[in-house]
């Protein structure tokens, strides 16, 4: 409780006497509080201000009252502070200025790549524009004595013989489908009228160009022919003809081309395409087939060559049957059936650089 001076409560009291509106005791420094905060009435005003000029000590007393009071309303004030509270605002606030630093930054850098992908896409755009692909070669070997079955990008199957090579670019050319084949393989084209799809033998030499169809070419390289035998569809033959032009040739179904490369001899037989195409399935069949033409065959099939010793072998004709069989099996049948004897001379050499094949020699029964 705030001690008042004797003669200020006496000067109160006397201003509470003589006042015709007070109608209660007024404590003891209620009027001067109410002074001091600028709330008195008009009256007690006038009676407090008639006080302070009647000795100039009352003056500091009334000070003394209002520092007692500021002191008391600040240690209120800080003793109702809650330190914990005013620290989360201020961590609070602190963060804030931080998210929002790291998020301008994090807005820049986001500006600058989209700047970035925004240019490099442009110039990827132009540049795919002006310039083409470059293709990537991709080659398949089937190895010797053994088949290979896989399938194009355009959804085109293609079985391969053994020792043979097949080439195609990847992407395809947009105006054709240009593959090259050494050897022997059996087609499956995917149909597509506005890219035809044209097989390369001889290094340009003898080309077969379909849009969807099913055939056969046979093209070793140590082989004096070139055959191609069609199935279904249609194919067109483009070889060059013995005036040294390029000559071309349609085949039909169950049709088979034959083209020398030596002489330019070219040539159209109606054939059995089950019997042509007879090794995509393991099998060799042959119906009263000449003798160089079954050896040709069974060459390409185990990858071996064959050394005849008496020419008049070569007239001999043979007819069977043979499913996933060993070549001595298919040999040992030969000898029984033709009185031909025969030799197997495996090859020793290696075959890092090239292909090596074993070699079959025949002979003539006395």
């Amino acid at each position: 409780m705030i001690r008042v001076p004797v003669r200020w409560n006496c000067r109160i009291d006397r201003m509470k006497e003589n006042s015709e509106h007070t109608t209660e005791e007024i404590p003891d420094v209620t009027i001067a509080l109410r002074y001091i905060k600028g709330t008195t009435s008009a009256e007690e005003k006038t009676a407090v201000d008639k006080w302070l000029a009647e000795d100039e000590s009352h003056e500091k007393e009334l000070q003394q009252i209002a520092r007692i009071y500021y002191a008391q309303q600040t240690k209120k004030r800080i003793l109702a502070r809650d330190s914990f509270k005013a620290f989360d605002i201020v961590e609070k606030q602190i963060k804030r200025k931080a998210q929002i630093i790291r998020m301008r930054k994090m807005a820049l850098a986001a500006a600058c790549f989209i700047g970035v992908l925004l240019l490099s896409t442009t110039l990827s755009y132009y540049i795919s524009k002006t310039m083409e692909p470059v293709p990537q070669t991709v080659t398949i070997t089937s190895n010797p004595g053994m088949r290979t079955q896989f399938a194009l990008p355009d959804g085109t199957v293609v079985h391969l013989n053994s020792g043979s090579t097949f080439t195609y670019p990847m992407p395809y050319n947009k105006k054709e489908r240009k593959v090259t084949l050494s050897g022997e393989a059996y087609f499956t084209v995917a149909h597509k009228e506005d890219q035809p799809f044209i097989v390369n033998v001889l290094n340009g030499g003898f080309n077969v160009k379909v849009t969807g169809t099913e055939f056969n070419i046979q093209a070793y390289e140590n082989d004096e022919e070139i055959n191609t035998t069609l199935l279904s569809g249609s194919v067109m033959l483009e070889y060059i003809n013995r005036k040294g032009n390029t000559d071309r040739a349609m085949l039909a179904p169950f049709e088979k081309a034959t083209y020398n490369p030596l002489t330019k001899y070219f040539n159209k037989t109606g054939v059995n395409a089950q019997i042509e195409t007879s090794w995509i399935e393991g099998k060799l069949i042959f119906r009263n087939t000449p003798i160089p033409e079954v050896l040709k065959r069974l060459s390409h099939y185990y990858n071996v060559k064959f050394d005849i010793k008496n020419p008049e072998i070569e007239h001999y004709h043979f007819t069977g049957t043979f499913i996933n069989k060993q070549l001595s099996q298919v040999l040992d049948y030969l000898k029984i059936s033709s009185n031909i004897n025969y030799k197997i001379n495996s090859t020793v050499e290696d075959d890092s650089f090239g292909m090596k094949y074993s070699t079959i020699v025949l002979w003539k029964n006395n």
